[in-house]
């Protein structure tokens, strides 16, 4: 659509895909059956989405022109078939929205031996021995969501999650595009930028946790940002990002609001500056080399133009 004597410019759309019979996860079945489960067109879902674009050009009396163009789009998915009887969160599930993340709200990192000790004594169910034993400073601290007294994943399913809920999602939603341009005399400018507004990561590689994971892991210089105390030789570091370093056990490094990475970005991806010559200059614009570059070890030609 035009308006204002096609300066200004916009679309709206609205869409809805059914995708049908889809080749999906292999469904949970007992052990027993002594063989991998093979997949099957199993799945049905529901995308909804929109795309919007909005434009102005325009010029001035002096000649100076110029224009921008946004481009909007989003979308989100739904299962709305898969045979999932116990609604299990290891597998898809009816009316679960793809990209889920479910995971443990964090309460912080215990301080002190006695901050641990008091979080542990909210605990008399079991405390967070359902994620790993030896709890001191330096630990995450979980919140139990359910009030039950204990921090865990529950029976793993979606009417019995435990402590965990979905704390995210990794879908990318409302990318993005800008185009901006301007034009004066001989001048031109352009520039394109392109981006996601809102996308939830879990990284949680080794790569992420460093050292602390795997003995075969690598710790790079982010990984130093760990809790330390004042007799660590490093110093001390109480308000750091990292838990503590320990292996052998996975318990600070559960799936959790404190490590979920903000995906959203924006990047310059194309800009350009230009000049248009003038028609008397290029007719008798030239150039040349009367001798190639070239590139050796110990020295490096000059061209003569």
């Amino acid at each position: 659509m035009l308006f204002l004597n096609s300066r200004l410019s916009g679309s709206f759309e609205v869409f809805e895909r059914k995708t049908f019979n889809m080749v999906g996860p292999a469904p949970q079945l007992p052990n027993t059956l002594g063989t991998q489960v093979p997949q099957t067109n199993n799945t049905d879902l529901k995308t909804r989405g929109f795309e919007a674009t909005l434009g102005w050009n325009d010029r001035t009396a002096s000649g100076f022109a110029y224009g921008a163009k946004f481009l909007l789009s989003d979308y989100t998915t739904t299962v709305t078939r898969y045979p999932n009887a116990i609604g299990s969160l290891s597998n898809y599930r009816e009316g679960q929205k793809l990209g889920e993340i479910w995971g443990y709200q964090t309460l912080g990192i215990a301080k002190t031996e006695e901050q641990m000790s008091q979080h542990l004594a909210s605990l008399p169910n079991g405390g967070q021995n359902a994620l790993g034993t030896q709890w001191g400073a330096g630990d995450i601290m979980y919140a139990d969501l359910n009030g039950d007294g204990k921090i865990d994943g529950g029976s793993n399913t979606e009417a019995d999650p435990g402590d965990r809920r979905v704390i995210g999602n990794s879908t990318p939603r409302y990318s993005f595009g800008l185009n901006l341009n301007a034009d004066y005399k001989n001048f031109d400018f352009s520039v394109f930028m392109q981006g996601v507004m809102k996308r939830d990561y879990w990284q949680g590689g080794y790569y992420f946790w460093g050292a602390t994971s795997k003995w075969w892991s690598t710790g790079l210089v982010d990984h130093l940002d760990y809790f330390r105390t004042a007799d660590n030789p490093l110093g001390e570091n109480l308000d750091a990002y990292y838990a503590r370093p320990v292996f052998g056990t996975s318990k600070n490094q559960q799936t959790q609001t404190r490590f979920l990475q903000n995906a959203a970005y924006i990047r310059i991806k194309n800009i350009q500056l230009g000049y248009t010559l003038p028609k008397e200059t290029t007719k008798r614009f030239w150039c040349g080399a009367s001798t190639r570059i070239r590139f050796r070890r110990k020295y490096l030609d000059r061209p003569q133009v």
